[in-house]
Order: C-alpha cells, then sequence, then structure tokens
C-alpha cells in the first residue's frame, strides 16, 4: 500500500503500548494542525507538508473505538422478549414464553455457519462507519460443542470478509444447557479445549445468579489457563457472587460488567492488572444500576468500555452512545472514556502494542469527526458525527 496522508486540525489520543489506570487514564496527547502521514501503519505525523496524497481533511481525529465485549455472532431478535421486559415481565416469564438465552441457541443451532456470519457482517459494518476498528466477539449461544465451534468458525469467516479486526472468544459456559448439570458441561468443555484453542486464544465464563458458580468457575478457569488460554469473566452483574474477587485471584484479563461489586471488591481490582470492563448500554437498555466506574478510577483500577451487543439485554452497537453513557451516567471523563474505549480495550484483547492510539509504529486504525472537540462526542451521542473510518490503512467513508 503506497504512503498517503490526511491532514487534521486536532488529533487526540492516549500513548503508549499497554494499559493506562487510575489518574493516568485523563493523559492524552493533542496535536494540532497536523499530518498523519501512513499506509497499513502510522509513519509519521507532522507539521510539515508530505510529499504523498493528502486523502482528506479532517477536524478531529482519534483512535479507533475497540469493542472489547460483544456476543457476536447470534443469529435472529428477541424484539418480543423486550416488549414484554418493558411492561414489566420478569425474566422467569420471558424464559416461560420461550425467550432468553434457549431461544437464541435454539435460533443458531439451526442455521449454517455461513448464513451466521452473513447474518452478522451487516451490524460489524454499521460499528465501522461509527469508528469501531476492532472488536471482539464470543461463541455462548451454541452450548454443545458442535455449536460453540460452528460460532468460532463463523468468526472467522466474518473476519475475512470485513476490515476490522475481530478477536474470538470461547464462552461456551454462558448458560447451563438443559437437561445437563453445570458440571457435566464444564467437563465436557474441558475435554474439547484443544478444539475450540485452535478458534480462540480467551476463555470467558459466565459467573452469577442463574448461571455458574464460582466454585465450578474455579476449577474450569485453572483448566482453561492450563490448556494456554487468556482467561476473562463476566462477573457480579445480577448479584455479588464474589466473581470478580475470583478473577483478581485467578489472574485474568478482565472482569466484565460488575454492576454488583463493593468497596472490597473495588480495592481488590484496583490492587491488580485485571481490566474492569463496563458496559453501561446494557445497564441503560435493562433500566439497571450502572457500575462504579468512578470509585474504580479513583482507585486506580484499569477500565475499559465495551457495548455488549447481543439480541437479549443490549441491542446497542453504537460507540457514541457508550460514550455518552461512560461520561454522563458512569461519571468518567471525556479524556478517561476515550482511554478506556480505545488504549484500554486494546490492552484486553491483547494488541495494545500495535493498535489502541494513534503513534509512529501502530496500526493506521483511527478515526475522523465532522466534529471539532472531544467532549462533543459524549454531547452528541447517535449523531452523524463521524466522517470517516480508516482500518488498516483503507478509508471507509460513513456515506
Amino acid at each position: 500500500m503506497k504512503p498517503r496522508a490526511i491532514f487534521a486540525k486536532k488529533v487526540v489520543t492516549p500513548i503508549g503500548k499497554e494499559y493506562k489506570q487510575g489518574k493516568d487514564m485523563n493523559s492524552l496527547i493533542v496535536y494540532e494542525n497536523v499530518y498523519i502521514v501512513y499506509n497499513e501503519k502510522i509513519l509519521d505525523i507532522t507539521k510539515e507538508a508530505p510529499g504523498v496524497n493528502v486523502q482528506a481533511q479532517a477536524n478531529l481525529v482519534t483512535p479507533g473505538f475497540i469493542d472489547c465485549h460483544t456476543h457476536i455472532p447470534f443469529y435472529g431478535f428477541r424484539s418480543k422478549e423486550f416488549v414484554m421486559r418493558s411492561q414489566g415481565a420478569k425474566y422467569v416469564d420471558i424464559l416461560k414464553a420461550g425467550g432468553g438465552i434457549h431461544y437464541t441457541v435454539s435460533e443458531v443451532r439451526k442455521v449454517s455457519e455461513n448464513v451466521l456470519a452473513a447474518f452478522n457482517i451487516p451490524f460489524i459494518r454499521e460499528m465501522i462507519k461509527r469508528g469501531v476498528t476492532r472488536i471482539e466477539g464470543k461463541s455462548g449461544y451454541g452450548l454443545d460443542v458442535e455449536n460453540e465451534l460452528k460460532q468460532l468458525k463463523a468468526l472467522k469467516e466474518i473476519s475475512e470478509k470485513i476490515s476490522a479486526g475481530i478477536t474470538p472468544t470461547f464462552l461456551g459456559a454462558h448458560a447451563v444447557p438443559k437437561g445437563k448439570s453445570q458440571e457435566e458441561y464444564l467437563n465436557e468443555l474441558t475435554e474439547n479445549f484443544d478444539k475450540f484453542k485452535e478458534c480462540a486464544d480467551f476463555v470467558d465464563i459466565f459467573v452469577d445468579d442463574g448461571a455458574y458458580s464460582v466454585e465450578n468457575a474455579r476449577w474450569y478457569l485453572n483448566k482453561a489457563r492450563e490448556a494456554g488460554f487468556k482467561i476473562r469473566l463476566h462477573a457480579d452483574e445480577i448479584a455479588r457472587t464474589g466473581a470478580a474477587a475470583l478473577g483478581v485471584e485467578l489472574g485474568a484479563v478482565s472482569v466484565d460488567h460488575l454492576l454488583k461489586i463493593n468497596d472490597e471488591d473495588i480495592h481488590l481490582i484496583a490492587s491488580s492488572e485485571t481490566v474492569a470492563v463496563m458496559m453501561p448500554s446494557t445497564s441503560f437498555y435493562l433500566g439497571e444500576e450502572y457500575a462504579p466506574a468512578r470509585k474504580l478510577i479513583n482507585a486506580g483500577a484499569i477500565v475499559a468500555l465495551g457495548s455488549d451487543f447481543n439480541p437479549g439485554s443490549n441491542t446497542i452497537n453504537d460507540p457514541t452512545f457508550v460514550f455518552h453513557l461512560a461520561v454522563s451516567k458512569l461519571k468518567m471523563t471525556p479524556e478517561e472514556a476515550l482511554t478506556a474505549f480505545t488504549l484500554n480495550s486494546a490492552y484486553v484483547l491483547g494488541v495494545s502494542e500495535s493498535e489502541g492510539s494513534i503513534e509512529v509504529g501502530k496500526a493506521a486504525n483511527f478515526v475522523a469527526w465532522k466534529i471539532q472537540e472531544l467532549e462533543d462526542i459524549p454531547y452528541l451521542p447517535a449523531h452523524d458525527s463521524v466522517d470517516f473510518t480508516v482500518v488498516k490503512g483503507g478509508m471507509i467513508k460513513n456515506d
């Protein structure tokens, strides 16, 4: 790819190849009136006019958003369930009506890998046009070896057809399959870890009321670590079960959700290198309380942001709306939110050495905005604010 450039009136970015934590999440670098020279990687950031084609001009440039927690790929919609919940139905009522996660499992099991990939590609293309340059995707809607592998293979197919980076995660332990105990199913999954290791580097598990117990999760995650996986946890979303503390104990890359953690958990997380991943759009979608991001950051924790885009509890995949909620509901500063949604989320996915900031040598993954200031992003959520997204050096216009 031949070098080219854009002219940016302002560039705002965190800097570094690892995470930022606590007060350091506010530390951004600002360039004014510079050219970003790039091919697949950023070659230079300079005030001098480069001797290459200048493709475009931008008011504001930030790193591309990295969505470190989605439930792509899924199949089918649960809009009837959404309406039932909006009218006061409880989750048990939804389950009795045939809804819930097992409905999505039944839909995923019906379709081929190709159909599954094709269904999800449009969602990712929407996200790219809104500034996302990498997503994490999970299995978890198969709940058996065959269909969990099908989801992971669909993610590989998706990665071959879109420009954004895809990081796959094996979430076989998303729910307990009908007719099996936790122990039976987890044992079945561990016996097939070699198959899943060919498709994913991360293992995740949902540890909460109505999902997996801390005791079973400890056994399972230790097996995952022995098999060479990095580990993550859905933790303390529905109730405080000790899942976040378990994640810290086992050296998990991240503990995600964290709506029900207390001050003791906050101290544990802040004293570790385990990242606290916040998904405020799910709290918004469900009308639930928000995770204590402000307390975590004040305590010195590493905080990242993701969408949690999924067919049941949150169909929001717009990063500007997640950014808005991070500022308005989680009480993060715009600077903290940008760091959380770029460099820190890149760290969660193991790509912070090459992505997550605008620096010479890193991938040319960035967003050119029509708006003028970083504060405009949370101020104008879900507006047509992105001019174009550059992914691996390729420009995608937000037409």
